[in-house]
């Protein structure tokens, strides 16, 4: 069901995880006298499950399904994933990964096992399927799928947009308080949108192997000027919300991100390096045709391209 449907079979395995969250304290704490090292142990890998299930989600978007052929046979190999199927796929991962998980905060539990760390936690699940889901190499492809299929493809100006509204969405209709987790979503998006205006192109690196996709590589020249557009566009809307706000963290919060807006959209303030320039390391092996390439100075580099990797890992803090 996995491969066949990734939505249908990912609301089922996050309904899973959210009844093993609700018996992870119960299952764990059986032994009186222990310390809390399996709380602590599966905690995280619940968080890391999690993740991958939203990655899982994510690959849709821009996505190919693929089906072996020869010369002779009728039909092409590689057909995109519907453009409405992948608008689904955006809208899951706003309703199930950029949502705040309270179903996974348990105060019960976090307190067990550390004095801090669970926004971080939750974080860094976020941002992990953020980066992926704004991967510059599913960028190109929906740019090309739509250079090819013209309306039948899911337009990368609506999938910009449908992100912004997900990350932002509280400065969109009444006022409403930001809370913690939301504000750390919000920055790691403004992050990630000043390494596309303001980083450094990925070039190929030298002595790949002879079977490495390249494809990963895949970059657009719409994708710098597409983001300027969206920043240009989330800071009209936070000027339009400061006014609006009701408690101070809030307003503290967009007027942050106004300002951070205008840095990143300001030439003066681009750095001399950014994402990409530094050293290109790959991380894979050649029996699995797995393989990850990013920039050495990218803190998140070991996730940066998640979609076809899915190792068993903890979210720690």
């Amino acid at each position: 069901m996995g491969d066949a449907d990734a939505l249908k079979s990912t609301a089922l395995g996050v309904k899973n995880l959210q009844r093993v969250a609700a018996m992870l304290l119960t299952a764990t704490t059986t032994q009186k006298g222990e310390p809390y090292e399996d709380l602590d142990e599966l905690y995280g890998r619940m968080l890391g499950q999690w993740t991958l299930e939203m990655n899982h989600v994510a690959a849709l978007v821009g996505g190919f399904e693929s089906q072996q052929k020869n010369i002779g046979q009728e039909g092409v190999i590689f057909t995109p994933v519907a453009g409405p199927r992948q608008a689904s796929a955006v809208a899951f991962l706003d309703e199930n990964a950029f949502a705040t998980p309270k179903w996974a905060i348990d105060r019960q539990i976090l307190r067990r096992i550390e004095p801090l760390g669970a926004i971080s936690r939750v974080g860094n699940a976020q941002r992990s399927v953020l980066n992926n889901l704004l991967s510059s190499a599913r960028f190109a492809r929906l740019i090309e799928q739509e250079a090819l299929d013209g309306s039948a493809a899911y337009k990368p100006a609506d999938f910009l947009v449908a992100v912004r509204h997900s990350v932002w969405r509280e400065i969109e209709g009444p006022p409403a308080a930001i809370d913690a987790y939301r504000r750390q979503l919000q920055r790691a998006y403004l992050d990630i949108a000043d390494t596309k205006v303001n980083g450094a192109a990925m070039t190929l690196p030298a002595g790949l192997p002879a079977d490495f996709p390249i494809a990963i590589f895949a970059s657009s020249g719409d994708e710098k000027p597409f983001y300027r557009a969206e920043l240009r566009a989330l800071g009209t809307t936070i000027a339009a919300a400061i006014p609006r706000t009701t408690d101070r963290t809030t307003r503290a919060h967009l007027e942050g991100a106004r300002d951070q807006i205008a840095r990143i959209l300001d030439p003066k303030f681009a750095p001399s390096s950014g994402a990409g320039a530094g050293e290109t390391r790959i991380f894979g092996d050649q029996w699995s045709g797995q393989w990850v390439a990013t920039p050495s100075d990218d803190p998140n580099s070991p996730w940066q391209q998640m979609e076809n990797c899915w190792p068993d890992y903890q979210i720690k803090p």
